[in-house]
């Protein structure tokens, strides 16, 4: 081939547009850059993204969701304390105050033997005190303050929020592992009630929640105030420990309950 016509084949092969100019593993590399960037901001805003369908999902989503899951929490059936007694009154006090809360779960209460101050609501609403809580607490308007705060969470969604969190986030880690175990695990957790952590602007909304509830029932804050003073005398942990964990310090919780009505 004579050096002409080389030239003019050279030419018709850089003018043809199905001819690819660029280095093709360049562009596979910028492709996966451009997914790995995708997935990071799913995990980073999986928060925002769980609330976003959340918050517009039906009742009936909702109790088929809750349903779904078998929490291992059961209590054998047995004559009812004084203490439950007493907590089932308060409930039945704050349930018909909020529609989120109604034509759902029962919200069962269920006394623990733990020594250890502490409540918590399940997915399937229910409510779970700690004898160590009760053997504290006597007063009304404190009992009030906890169990609207547990409450809160539920009328929030909160449960679902943090399971959705969770799930997004074992999806996107999944991609980048070997196989679907980081899935396995977070629905098993979720399960056994071991990933049900909230984030410290959910304990914030839920004290807020519970706060408005002991104005409306007693026409002060006494009990929100008197359980964060209890907490304070029981704690042991510096205020700055509370930037790694999901509850805000009980110094702080107690300063919002007290600038509020």
């Amino acid at each position: 081939m004579n050096k002409s016509l080389e030239d003019k084949y050279l030419s018709v092969i850089e003018d043809n547009i199905n001819v690819g100019k660029s280095n093709a593993f360049a562009e596979f590399l910028i492709l996966l850059a451009g997914i790995a960037v995708i997935f990071f901001l799913i995990y980073i805003f999986a928060d925002s993204i769980g609330s976003f369908f959340i918050d517009r999902m039906s009742n009936e989503t909702q109790m088929k969701i809750e349903n779904a899951f078998s929490f291992n929490s059961e209590i054998s059936a047995s004559k009812k304390s004084k203490n439950v007694i007493k907590l089932e009154k308060i409930r039945d006090k704050i349930v018909p105050l909020d529609k989120n809360l109604q034509g759902k779960s029962n919200f069962p209460i269920y006394e623990m033997p733990e020594k250890q101050i502490n409540a918590f609501i399940t997915p399937n609403g229910k409510i779970f005190f700690t004898k160590g809580l009760l053997n504290e607490i006597k007063d009304e308007e404190t009992l009030t303050f906890v169990m609207a705060h547990e409450l809160g969470h539920y009328a929030h969604r909160d449960h679902l929020k943090s399971m959705s969190r969770q799930i997004i986030v074992a999806v996107v880690t999944s991609m980048f592992s070997t196989g679907n175990g980081d899935i396995d695990l977070t629905i098993g957790s979720i399960s056994d009630l071991n990933g049900l952590t909230y984030s410290r602007k959910q304990e914030k909304e839920a004290d807020k929640y519970a706060n408005n509830v002991v104005y409306r029932l007693y026409g002060n804050n006494k009990g929100a105030v008197d359980f964060f003073k209890l907490l304070e005398k029981k704690e042991k942990a510096p205020e700055f420990l509370q930037y790694f964990s999901t509850h805000p310090s009980t110094k702080q919780r107690l300063r919002s309950i007290q600038n509020k009505r």
